[in-house]
C-alpha cells in the first residue's frame, strides 16, 4: 500500500470509529494525557486542517461544523485531496512547530498521528484496539525515524517519550509504546 493509501486508511478507520460514538463517550478519558474523547476529536480536526494549510500554503481553515465528526469528515476529504495534488509529496512545506518538511514527511506524520489516535479512541471507548498489521507495521517503521527532540517528544511535543515494550510484543503494542503510550492503558 502506498503512503497516500495508508493515510486514507487511517482516516477511514477513525471515521468508522467516530460513527459509533455516543454523547456519553465524549467525556471519557483517552491515553492522550489530559484529553477526553471530545478533545481528541477536536485535535484531529484542527491538526488535519493544519496539514491541509501547510501543503496548500494557505491559512488554516475553521472547522466546517461544530459537529466534530462531520468536521473531521470534511477535513479528511480536504487533506486527501491536498496530499494527492501534483507534486505535493516532493515539495517542501512549512509546518508549525516543525519547520520546513517535504510533503512525504508531512503525509507520514499525519498517517502515524491519525492511526495512533484511532488506537487512543478504541482504548477510550473500550473496543478492540488491535490495529491492522499492515498499517501498524508501516506506521512503526516511519515513527522509528521521528526525532527525539523536545518539539517532537516529551512535554509539549507531538508525542510522549517512548515506553518500554518487549521486542516480541504485537506490532500494535510496539507502535503505541514507541509513541509514548502504555499498551496496557485502561479505559
Amino acid at each position: 500500500m502506498d503512503l497516500l493509501d495508508l493515510n486514507r486508511s487511517a482516516l477511514d478507520l477513525n471515521l468508522k470509529l467516530m460513527a459509533d460514538l455516543e454523547e456519553a463517550h465524549l467525556d471519557m478519558a483517552t491515553p492522550c494525557a489530559g484529553w477526553t474523547v471530545y478533545e481528541l476529536l477536536r485535535h484531529q480536526v484542527e491538526s488535519t486542517l493544519s496539514f491541509v494549510a501547510a501543503v496548500r500554503h494557505t491559512a488554516v481553515d475553521e472547522p466546517a461544523s461544530d459537529d466534530l465528526v462531520a468536521a473531521y469528515r470534511v477535513a479528511t476529504d480536504a487533506v486527501t485531496e491536498a496530499f494527492r495534488a501534483e507534486g505535493v509529496l516532493e515539495a517542501e512545506a512549512e509546518f508549525p512547530g516543525y519547520g520546513l518538511r517535504r510533503g512525504r514527511e508531512l503525509v507520514a506524520g499525519h498517517f502515524v498521528d491519525n492511526l495512533v489516535h484511532a488506537w487512543d479512541l478504541c482504548r477510550a471507548i473500550g473496543v478492540d484496539s488491535t490495529l491492522d498489521a499492515e498499517l501498524a507495521t508501516a506506521a512503526y517503521r516511519m515513527a522509528r525515524h521521528f526525532p527525539t527532540t523536545p518539539d517532537v517528544r516529551g512535554p509539549g511535543g507531538a508525542f510522549a517519550m517512548p515506553v518500554d515494550v518487549p521486542v516480541d510484543a504485537p506490532i500494535t503494542d510496539r507502535l503505541v509504546g514507541l509513541l509514548g503510550r502504555s499498551p496496557n492503558w485502561p479505559a
